[in-house]
């Protein structure tokens, strides 16, 4: 059977035939508009905690730990080694607790570091900030609602590779009621709303500037090598550093920052830089009210140069511009997804083989598209990614299968909100539109089921028509 595509007034979901020859199951949802929904502000119930612990740990195989939000003061004063003859003071507790768990196993912020970025990362316990499930968060769902999953978090090995950040952390743009939580890092797709319309962008971490407490802001450094002008500015992985550290200094101070959150001060420069923030460099002592005020709690702010986001996630890359379809690895270049020229430091958010996600990768996945008459609407195809052995080939689409397919409902603009075992759809009270696609095989022979945990969603109201009323 066939979802009649020019009858997609109302949610749909059916078997269509994507572009590759496959067929799959489609689920169609025509939106009115959208809310970010944070589930990592606060731990989750104990149960999920085990639950996010366990499923966590068998994918990565390795333990992991819980730590808090970054916005939690440490108890204690303490600091940690850098690299060289620098030290790290600690401020957040999270910092705190991964730094203890890394010398529990002995390895330092150095080791750490390299330790990412050899050939096979080692299987070292792994930092996990609070998650949450959709389906228990379906439950105060409206009618006219559904709850998706939202854009991209740390999740590989290699992205661990700084003292300050966990598994589960979100990468890239977040705007919740007006407030951005983390900033644009490459300048990937965005999913945008502002006044009621939606909009499809690519914002870069340039693209802001931070407003510190007391009002001082703080600009972006622009894309490329530090410029080494003596001023304030903040830096992020690609705009002020090449290598993932910011430059050597005997005089500078700086501090790490996750998403608004103050974590970390050092001085003498090569901190290591959040994926999931910034290092905000002083080219000598700032003002000690300042510092008090970060050190504090007292988070930093960050404001778009150029017009208003009230709602918002960073995910890409984008797949449709202009009603034509932009699958190839020049509209990759143009998103940062690859940086090529450089060393050290290539790992960008996960996944990382996109050539391969363009007609070889299948996987369940969520396109989010903008029609003529600028509607939004998100198609979700069924799916199965497996990360353990025994668990059966995957299945569901390609990158391309989305463009198609998102072009094929009448998008103009379209992008890849997500895919793989995050991709998730849950009506009210934990009706799951899609069977889920995380497999996991590690705990017995049987192959199981599993919703994976994450920290953000969608909340989606459904667009109603003349037709439906």
């Amino acid at each position: 059977m066939q979802m009649d595509i020019n009858n997609v007034h109302r949610l749909r979901k059916d078997v269509i035939t994507l572009a590759s020859g496959a067929e799959a199951q489609v689920v169609f949802i025509p939106v009115e508009r959208f809310h970010v929904e944070s589930l990592n502000l606060a731990p989750p119930a104990e149960a999920v905690d085990m639950i996010a612990a366990g499923l966590s740990s068998a994918r990565l195989e390795t333990t992991t730990y819980p730590v808090p939000h970054p916005a939690v003061r440490s108890a204690q004063p303490q600091s940690l080694p850098g690299f060289g003859a620098a030290e790290i003071e600690v401020w957040a507790e999270r910092v705190a607790i991964i730094s203890h768990g890394y010398r529990g196993v002995r390895v330092t912020t150095t080791e750490l570091w390299h330790d990412r970025r050899g050939p096979v990362p080692g299987k070292l316990p792994v930092p996990l900030a609070h998650v949450d499930l959709l389906r228990l968060r379906s439950a105060t769902l409206a009618r006219n609602q559904i709850l998706a999953n939202a854009n991209h978090f740390l999740f590989d090995p290699r992205e661990f590779d700084t003292p300050f950040e966990a598994y589960g952390d979100p990468i890239g743009m977040v705007v919740a009621k007006g407030v951005i939580l983390h900033p644009p890092q490459v300048p990937r797709a965005c999913l945008v709303s502002d006044s009621g319309r939606c909009m499809i962008t690519n914002n870069a971490f340039e693209d802001v500037v931070l407003v510190l407490p007391g009002g001082m802001e703080i600009p972006a450094h622009g894309a490329g090598a530090f410029d080494d002008v003596p001023r304030p500015v903040a830096i992020a992985r690609y705009f002020g550093s090449m290598d993932g550290l910011t430059p050597a200094s005997e005089v500078a101070v700086e501090i790490a920052v996750v998403g608004r959150h103050a974590v970390a001060i050092a001085r003498g420069g090569q901190l290591p830089i959040p994926r999931t923030g910034c290092v905000i460099r002083f080219p000598g002592e700032p003002d000690q009210t300042l510092l008090d005020a970060l050190h504090r709690g007292e988070p930093v702010t960050y404001r778009l140069l150029k017009g208003h986001i009230e709602e918002g996630v960073q995910s890409g890359p984008r797949l449709v511009t202009g009603g034509r379809i932009e699958t190839d690895k020049a509209a990759f270049l143009k998103e940062g997804v690859f940086v090529e020229g450089v060393e050290g430091d290539l790992s960008q958010p996960s996944p990382y083989d996109w050539h391969a996600d363009l007609h070889e990768t299948r996987a369940a996945r969520l396109g989010a598209g903008i029609d003529a008459e600028g509607h939004l609407f998100l198609i979700a195809v069924e799916g199965k990614s497996s990360y353990v052995e025994g668990a059966g080939a995957a299945i569901g689409a390609t990158l391309h299968d989305i463009a198609e397919l998102l072009l094929r409902f009448g998008a103009v603009e379209g992008l890849h909100l997500d895919g793989g075992g995050s991709t998730q759809l849950f009506q009210p009270f934990g009706g799951s539109l899609l069977r889920p696609g995380d497999f996991c095989k590690g705990f017995n022979d049987a192959v199981a089921d599993y919703d994976r945990p994450l920290p953000l969603g969608l909340k989606l109201e459904l667009r109603v028509t003349e037709v439906e009323e």
